[in-house]
């Protein structure tokens, strides 16, 4: 299946409320040690440095990996990457995960 951005926002955002808002924030600003993701280059630059750090975690970011699926993944990264002031209009499908972890 090949998500709208619609169906990737609804999910991303209750994935985010369960999983992200305690360090980064309800509003992406981040907290402390914990960076924004609201206007952070890194979050909004290539989404192969995304992949890799939800997977594997870094820092004091957790590896997620093992704990989310590939389609929780891929909509908290559409989530996070158009939310707020972010606006890429991108829609990160569950495919591109499951082929990051494959190798591919």
């Amino acid at each position: 299946k090949v998500y709208t951005l619609a169906e990737q926002m609804d999910r991303g955002a209750k994935v985010y409320a369960t999983n992200c808002a305690a360090c980064h924030q309800p509003n992406g600003k981040g907290a402390g040690a914990f960076p924004a993701l609201d206007g952070s280059k890194v979050a909004l630059g290539p989404k192969a440095g995304n992949f890799t750090i939800l997977i594997n975690g870094k820092g004091a970011m957790p590896k997620w990996g093992g704990v989310l699926s590939d389609g929780d993944l891929a909509a908290v990264m559409t989530y996070y990457r158009n939310a707020w002031g972010n606006k890429t209009g991108e829609v990160v499908q569950t495919q591109e995960f499951a082929a990051v972890r494959a190798g591919k």
